[in-house]
């Protein structure tokens, strides 16, 4: 009974956080200046809709932050820092990728619009100069090529032909690294989940200078699925060795022998590191004796250490409430030790975050006691006895301008 109640929410909440939202306000506030980007969320009591608030503020300084000089957007339109842009992804009912821009007084302006065809699904934007970017469609089985200043399309990159069960590889995350595009694909088959008989990573290289195809890469030894997810930004990442590090979902809990866990592509190659495969849902958490089912959140920080949100089924109510279940909690991962502990903060429900501010390690926790933002210095190991920034609704996303990782 529990295992299938664990793969009930694991559905029920793949289709809340992913396929459904709603629209915009008409008009737009007039927004806060700052340099920080915070973004909070109040979804509707069945968890399935709602909308999310954007803002800027200045500094770390305690203070409790309303939506009244906030951007409304969908429930799960993704927002993603790029240098001094936003770029809003919808995944609603708009089909319009909308920027806003900082300037150099820290103020935010829409500053460009790229409509898409219906039901698109972007996933992902990089960027490889002011005049070129990519854009994942999850829905579309292409990589759009854009021009990230005057927010034009310029080209589009077909990639049915790499998807396995059908003709879409559901185009996740991207990175960029030597003149060619990394590209997780998560290979959705029938769902929203990979098929149950396949628990491989797949990942496609595009020559960048090209925008041809090279190669699709995978690992079928770790027995992990799913690299990232289609709307957190920071599931693919680079360390200072320059090493690609994937976090994998594994099903998100509903492909019992699916893997969560982290695979790597090492500097220079264009194949998975062998001897690398960090398995989370083999491993110890120190701190926890549950096993997690996926890992919304991460924030590299340096020096291998990766901070993360995980969720675990132990902690859904049943039937599960995405709201009020207090079910992620705030971890550290040592990607060259492969080792986990918990931290010292309380648990959240399932729209968190983390980022990153300077010394800090920042993560938005919906807890039992507040709305907001908890710090955990990366210098002393402490972390704050409350939420330093409290939000109006679930503290959604944290980003700095500016920030190295």
């Amino acid at each position: 009974m529990k295992k299938n109640r664990f793969t009930l929410t694991a559905l029920l909440l793949m289709l809340s956080m992913i396929f459904i939202s709603c629209s915009s306000d008409d008009e737009d506030p007039e927004i806060s200046k700052g340099e920080i980007l915070i973004v909070s969320s109040i979804p509707n009591p069945d968890g399935q809709s709602g909308s999310i608030y954007f803002q800027l503020i200045d500094d770390l300084s305690p203070k409790t932050y309303d939506n009244s000089s906030a951007y409304q957007l969908g429930l799960f339109d993704q927002v993603v820092m790029r240098d001094n842009d936003l770029y809003v992804l919808p995944f609603g009912e708009s089909d319009i990728i909308t920027k806003y821009t900082r300037d150099a007084d820290n103020n935010l302006t829409e500053t460009g619009q790229l409509s898409l065809e219906a039901n698109s699904g972007p996933t992902a934007i990089v960027k490889k100069s002011e005049t070129k970017a990519y854009v994942a469609l999850m829905r579309r089985a292409k990589i759009l090529i854009i021009n990230p200043t005057t927010m034009v399309k310029t080209g589009e990159i077909d990639i049915t032909d790499y998807g396995v069960g059908d003709s879409n590889p559901d185009a996740q995350q991207m990175i960029i690294r030597d003149n060619k595009l990394y590209v997780a694909l998560a290979q959705m088959v029938g769902g929203f989940f990979p098929d149950k008989d396949r628990a491989k990573v797949d990942v496609l290289i595009i020559n960048t200078e090209a925008d041809t195809v090279m190669k699709m890469i995978t690992d079928d030894k770790s027995g992990m699925s799913q690299p990232t997810r289609p709307i957190e930004s920071k599931q693919m990442f680079m360390d200072e060795n320059n090493d690609i590090y994937i976090m994998c979902q594994g099903g998100f809990g509903a492909r019992p022998g699916h893997k969560v866990g982290i695979v790597r592509i090492k500097d220079g190659e264009t194949k998975f590191d062998d001897a690398y495969g960090f398995s989370i849902t083999d491993a110890t958490i120190t701190g926890e004796s549950n096993v997690p089912a996926s890992v919304y959140y991460v924030q590299y920080a340096g020096n291998g250490k990766l901070y993360a949100l995980p969720s675990f089924p132990a902690y859904w109510s049943d039937p599960p409430s995405f709201v009020q279940d207090r079910v992620c909690r705030a971890i550290e991962i040592d990607l060259y030790a492969k080792s986990m502990k918990t931290l010292d903060l309380p648990k959240s429900n399932s729209f968190g975050s983390v980022g990153i501010y300077e010394d800090k390690i920042i993560f938005g926790l919906s807890s039992d006691t507040d709305d907001g933002f908890y710090t955990y210095d990366l210098n002393t190991g402490e972390t704050s006895s409350e939420a330093i920034i409290k939000t109006t609704g679930t503290p959604n996303l944290f980003r700095h301008f500016g920030e190295k990782y």
